[in-house]
């Protein structure tokens, strides 16, 4: 969430809540801690209000004597349905005894699927090299899925049982089947056509995973979910320096389809061998380093030598796993001067 929302977006679809919290000027600063944490753009005085302002739409918090006002703003009710998710969630972390106090006052249509959520068919899934399995899937009205966000959620059925599905419960939040139900996790779109809502994702491929074990064995016809869009957006600025390891070369790949031609800057992707992903198309003006892991050599150190391009002219793109993402983000703000405008570092796995 760390992309700034386009002016030309129109945020037609609104919502406000209030929750129930005793002392909303030391939970606004602990929102503001943690969008410090994790490079979220916010605006406010940490005591009073907080406007956090992303790819897909606005969230306002206001303080008052009696608890938390919430203003919601997005361009439709996917996005608007992500930011009570968003705000739910929060609250889940930092005051978990409080969620149950959170109350939306817009309609919610309970025992549907959730707004941002669509269902697929797979149409095919082929091996790209050792590395990855490309699926191919359609659906109806996926357009959503090609703005506002490089990545979604896909959501898994357990073969040999009734398909279990996400619902909304009278609060708003999404009610989750069981793990063993419906398997979901995060994944990047690499390329979605909004015409026909052919939409292709690239998945790393790894012994244990559950996805992997799924799509192994997939078949055409097979009906899986979708939720989202989220997670970040086409990073736009003269000069761009991208590193991630091979989770996110598929999020590199479309990150560099959709570089403008004059772009000037550095593609940097860590694999552990041979590169045996397909050929990036990267802009006459940038540099594409390909790391061996296995020889020796990482994100960290190529980083360090890259030219990072001027204050105000530049965006630093960053996704590997998420203890290497929190040092980068420590240097670059501490040693290199980045702003958290200018840049985006994640962490896309965890060890263990």
């Amino acid at each position: 969430m760390n992309q700034m929302i386009s002016d030309a977006t129109r945020l037609v679809c609104t919502d406000t809540g209030r929750i129930g919290i005793e002392d909303p000027v030391a939970f606004l600063s602990r929102v503001a801690a943690y969008c410090e944490t994790y490079d979220l753009p916010f605006e406010g005085t940490r005591s009073e209000r907080l406007t956090i302002t992303t790819e897909i739409g606005a969230i306002d918090m206001r303080a008052s004597r009696d608890g938390l006002s919430v203003d919601l703003a997005a361009p439709n009710d996917g996005a608007l349905h992500m930011l009570r998710e968003t705000v739910a969630t929060q609250l889940d972390l930092l005051d978990p005894a409080r969620v149950s106090m959170l109350g939306w006052h817009g309609d919610i249509a309970h025992g549907r699927f959730p707004p941002n959520f669509r269902l697929a068919t797979v149409l095919s899934v082929t091996a790209l090299g050792r590395s990855f399995w490309r699926l191919e899937v359609d659906g109806d009205d996926l357009t959503p899925f090609a703005h506002g966000g490089l990545h979604l959620r896909l959501a898994l059925p357990t073969r040999g049982a009734s398909a279990a599905w996400p619902i909304l419960n009278q609060r708003g939040r999404t009610e989750w089947p069981s793990p063993d139900d419906l398997h979901v996790a995060v994944y990047t779109v690499r390329s979605i056509d909004p015409v026909t809502s052919r939409t292709v994702i690239d998945i790393f491929r790894h012994a244990g995973g559950r996805t992997c074990d799924w799509i192994s064995a997939a078949r055409s016809g097979e009906e899986i979910g979708m939720i989202g869009p989220g997670g970040g957006w086409y990073p736009d600025a003269d000069h761009l320096v991208i590193a991630g390891d091979e989770t996110a070369l598929p999020a590199i790949a479309r990150i560099l389809d959709h570089a403008a031609p004059d772009t000037t800057g550095t593609a940097i992707v860590e694999v552990n061998g041979a590169f045996d992903y397909p050929p990036l198309t990267v802009p006459p003006g940038m540099t594409l380093r390909i790391l061996d892991r296995s020889q020796g050599s990482d994100l960290e150190t190529a980083l360090a030598e890259a030219d990072l391009g001027a204050d105000g002219a530049r965006h630093v793109w960053f996704a590997a796993e998420k203890s290497r993402a929190a040092a980068v983000r420590h240097d670059l703000r501490a040693r290199r001067g980045v702003a958290r405008s200018e840049s985006y570092v994640t962490g896309y796995w965890q060890k263990g």
